[in-house]
């Protein structure tokens, strides 16, 4: 639920950012300072944050789950279902599922 937040966030963020009167030429500088090779802005954002990723292949593990002590089966998506199943019964996971669904299509179906 974490990234919904982000990405509600990132979309407020951009439509406040659309309605300031200069953002549409902030917008036009920025590319102008990325794409003219006088400025040498590409460069810059290469050399400084790109190049550095890739040559020290640094890997972002955005599913990093800390394992728990004292326990030999992996804390995994599949383990948690597995795990919520015995303890519920599969039709509470379905009903879980459906709902979750609904409320995602729903939200995506309001930003669009």
């Amino acid at each position: 639920m974490r990234w919904m937040d982000m990405l509600t966030s990132y979309y407020r963020l951009m439509f406040a950012l659309c309605r300031l009167p200069f953002w549409s030429y902030g917008k036009l500088f920025f590319n102008c300072w990325l794409v003219l090779p006088y400025f040498n802005g590409a460069a810059h954002v290469y050399e400084h944050f790109v190049r550095p990723m890739i040559v020290n292949q640094q890997v972002v593990n955005i599913w990093y789950l800390p394992k728990k002590e004292g326990s030999d089966k992996p804390d995994d998506v599949i383990s948690a279902a597995q795990k919520y199943i015995e303890q519920n019964g599969s039709k509470a996971f379905e009903t879980l599922v459906n709902k979750v669904w609904s409320i995602l299509c729903k939200f995506y179906s309001t930003r669009l």
